[in-house]
């Protein structure tokens, strides 16, 4: 296959995966946001938005076109995603290529690196991913090569008309990684301050609304009943907290929940509250003065304080949740009750625009601008307290991770323990659609138990899960070899670090079999006998024989065949001591192919005599007859022609005593080894009656070789 037709077929691979998403509901990665479901003014900001995107470029006409970023710069809360959002499908038409939305940032404010991004929008496009080599640890960082994502990437938009908004970028680097080849897309990225690193783009600056507008965002929220009876104490409420968008959300959510409640009772607390003494946890925490905030901080504190105890409790301890986004699975993992009450307490943080809906099956994102005010609350919690919702959030992931690959590969393992009604899946759609949404959610939650280092057993049940989940939802080991490598590493830092010796051993076997897979045999050999020492250490003799075996097997790929020969002794003789023998003759064949490599025939024909013996007293008569064809193979190789003829026709005679399907299968292959020996030798008249008796046995796939040696014979 040539390199367009493979290219095509992993196109073509990739689509098949898109469209196998679809059947199960999944929604489409990078997908843009709905429309902001309360939006008031912005206005101007819309206009220079689109003013920019027909302003020519800077550089004139001799200077290559190239893609138009537009910078939306804002704090958090101020309503820069939703202006974008806005923004975006309002020239949506403009892009017929499809419009794509990507977070640049975690929940914990680090950068999103630009690899990842590129991956998700590849996705989102329907185009493959670039392999991903392992990751070489003994490699300077900076001799490692870079990611292939961005370039990929690059390569799919050229020619296209795409629309990507890049929300919560931190530095300029993030953007230009992803900038699409031509002036045919349109990138939007939004940030907290000026990117001053990127050409040509000048940001559009929002702070806070106009009192109109903010009176609206008011109305909006709380009803027009309260705020047209009182549009003084409206506008006044407005002022107060500076206009400040998310200020303004939350306390209309305040009034939602307080029907009778009055905008001049919304005045007197927020009076009252600054007449109080500053709260201790607000005032240690960062950027609490800095400009802007304080509103944000004051109407936070309003509706935090009207809350319920455990609402407010689930509040704090949703900045435990991975990823910032939680069901109501996880929020009753979390605080400990069932899940109908934690949707009822979602539902109420959500009324009150805590939390905003994501999606439609029930999950909820806490707002950024209140994660860190969230998180200094949380260090004032009891510590045990805080450590006991990690476990149970921990173990809450891990039995539905266990559960979900249990219904999507139900005969792959034991059955787990059942889960309680509310937390069972409907079906293998219900537990694709998880999957698929809360992976990402999985491996952070596992990555944040393995630094913070208090779980460690809880976070190795979690990677042994990954491990068994990551091959199911890409189909297979290959795609996510570099995932898999990663989680592996995971459970070898926690195996060594609680000097779990069966763990370490196993870990580490596993990392060389990826390296052997990958084709790297001599990182695979390091991982291999350094396996060897824990294995012995934790008195595992299966562990230690299969390490051996595995040493054997990467000194032959490499081509030290010495060396294997010796390791796969080494092997033998252990199983032989422990009375293994069906890994004895298994290893036993392995060595008759080493033996026969190295042109050591006498020894390769002891040892598949062996295997055939050994085989036979195990009651497998056809693994006997394949033992005799590696023979007679030896025989022909020495330069015993006669010898192998013999000794395929006992195979021959041993094949006829089995009966049914394989019986079949095993007298064909017999009789075309046969066919094959005879031919080799001059005899084409004994090869014919051969390959005749074979055909003559029914096989489809002989037949066809035959007319296909027929017509090979006619052409030439």
């Amino acid at each position: 296959m040539n390199y367009a037709a493979r290219v095509a077929e992993t196109k073509a691979a990739a689509a098949r995966t898109v469209r196998q998403n679809q059947r199960r509901g999944t929604a489409p990665p990078a997908e843009l946001p709905d429309d902001p479901a309360v939006f008031a003014g912005r206005q101007a900001e819309l206009a220079q938005l689109r003013d920019e995107v027909g302003r020519p470029a800077l550089g004139g006409d001799d200077e290559a076109a190239r893609c138009r970023v537009l910078i939306v710069a804002g704090r958090r809360g101020s309503g820069r995603t939703a202006l974008a959002v806005r923004f975006a499908r309002t020239v949506a038409a403009d892009y017929p290529d499809g419009q794509f939305f990507v977070r640049m940032s975690e929940p914990g404010g680090e950068p999103v690196p630009v690899d990842c991004a590129a991956e998700i929008l590849l996705d989102a496009l329907g185009e493959p991913r670039p392999p991903a080599p392992l990751p070489d640890p003994d490699a300077d960082p900076g001799d490692r090569p870079g990611s292939s994502g961005p370039a990929a990437l690059r390569e799919a938009l050229a020619g296209r008309q795409v629309l990507l908004v890049l929300d919560d970028v931190r530095k300029a680097e993030q953007v230009e990684a992803l900038l699409p080849p031509g002036d045919g897309c349109l990138v939007v990225a939004v940030t907290s301050g000026p990117l001053t690193g990127l050409t040509d783009a000048r940001p559009v600056v929002i702070g806070g609304l106009g009192a109109s507008a903010a009176t609206a965002v008011l109305v909006a929220h709380a009803g027009d009943t309260r705020i047209v009876c009182d549009p003084v104490a409206a506008r006044t409420l407005a002022e107060t907290l500076a206009c400040h968008p998310m200020a303004l959300c939350l306390v209309g959510g305040w009034l939602r929940a307080r029907p009778r409640a009055s905008v001049t009772d919304v005045l007197r607390l927020l009076a009252a509250q600054a007449a109080e003494s500053p709260r201790v946890v607000l005032a240690k925490r960062p950027g609490a003065a800095e400009p802007g905030v304080e509103p944000l901080l004051r109407a936070f504190d309003l509706v935090r304080d009207g809350l319920p105890a455990q609402a407010a409790t689930l509040l704090r301890l949703l900045t435990l949740a991975p990823g910032g986004v939680t069901d109501p699975r996880t929020a009753s993992a979390l605080l400990g009750c069932p899940v109908d009450a934690a949707a009822v307490h979602l539902a109420t943080l959500a009324e009150q625009q805590l939390l905003r809906p994501v999606g439609r099956d029930g999950r909820h994102e806490l707002p950024e601008c209140l994660r860190e005010p969230l998180a200094a609350l949380l260090a004032g919690d009891r510590p045990a307290e805080t450590e006991l919702a990690r476990a149970r959030l921990l173990e809450r992931l891990t039995r539905l991770l266990t559960a979900c690959c249990h219904q999507l590969a139900p005969g792959a393992g034991p059955a787990p323990d059942p889960l309680p009604g509310p937390l069972r899946f409907g079906g293998s759609a219900e537990a694709w659609r998880w999957l698929d949404a809360e992976l990402p959610v999985l491996r952070e939650a596992l990555d944040t138990a393995a630094a913070d280092g208090a779980l460690d057993g809880l976070a190795m049940r979690l990677a042994t899960a990954l491990v068994r989940a990551l091959p199911l939802w890409a189909g297979g080991a290959q795609p996510v070899a570099a995932d898999l490598y990663a989680l592996h590493g995971t459970v070898l830092e926690l195996a060594l670090r609680g000097r779990l010796h069966r763990q370490q051993a196993a870990a580490l076997v596993n990392l060389g079999d990826l390296h052997a897979t990958a084709g790297e045999h001599r990182r695979a050999l390091e991982r291999y006998r350094s396996a060897l020492g824990p294995a012995r250490a934790a008195d595992d003799h299966v562990a230690v024989c299969r390490i051996l075996e595995a040493v054997a097997g990467a000194f032959r790929a490499s081509g030290d065949l010495v060396r294997a020969a010796d390791w796969y002794g080494r092997a033998l003789g252990l199983r032989r001591r422990r009375g293994e023998q069906a890994d004895e003759v298994r290893l036993l064949v392995r060595l008759a192919a080493v033996h026969s490599a190295q042109g050591r025939m006498g020894d390769a024909l002891k040892d598949y005599r062996a295997a055939a013996a050994l085989h036979r007293r195990l009651g497998d008569p056809a693994g006997a007859v394949g033992a005799t064809l590696g023979a007679a193979r030896v025989q022909e190789l020495a330069g015993h022609p006669d010898q192998a003829v013999r000794t395929l026709r006992d195979a021959l005679e041993e094949a006829r005593g089995l009966a049914g399907a394989p019986g079949v299968r095993l007298r064909t292959q017999v009789l075309l080894r046969s066919a094959e020996l005879l031919e080799r030798t001059g005899d084409a008249e004994g090869g014919r009656a051969r390959r005749e008796q074979a055909a003559a046995l029914g096989l489809p796939q002989v037949r066809r070789s035959q007319e296909e040696a027929a017509h090979q014979a006619v052409t030439e």
